[in-house]
């Protein structure tokens, strides 16, 4: 098995402030530390965990793309997952973060176009 947990879920809004409000003040989330990134936004926690990621973007790419911009996973077995996915013909991109953190990482779309983030955490 290559997925070990859910990692996060990210959203794309058009209204960061009530997105960010409506998941700390309804749900009682926590604000966490986000990196720096190129798009404001938000990294909402559970137990120290951020399990929500939120970035603001315009109304018309909030209306085009949908809420949902991807779903993320904890996974092992990078190169058996790759190999896999050749096999079964399945494209996919990774990012390979290493040595500035310990993370390579595999994109791919399901069946529903729903893009999926699998996670590789370690040397």
């Amino acid at each position: 098995m290559f997925l070990t947990s859910l990692d996060h879920y990210n959203i794309e809004t058009a209204d960061l402030g009530g997105t960010i409000s409506f998941y700390r003040d309804v749900l009682g989330m926590t604000l966490g530390d986000r990196p720096a990134l190129d798009v404001k936004g938000a990294w909402l926690c559970i137990g120290g965990h951020a399990v929500v990621h939120v970035n603001e973007v315009g109304e018309d790419r909030a209306a085009r793309t949908g809420p949902i911009d991807h779903v993320a996973f904890e996974a092992q077995d990078f190169d058996g997952l790759r190999a896999r996915l050749d096999e079964l013909g399945i494209p996919y991109d990774t990012v390979d973060s290493r040595p500035r953190l310990p993370l390579r990482q595999v994109y791919l779309f399901d069946p529903s176009k729903i893009r999926l983030e699998l996670n590789f955490r370690g040397a």
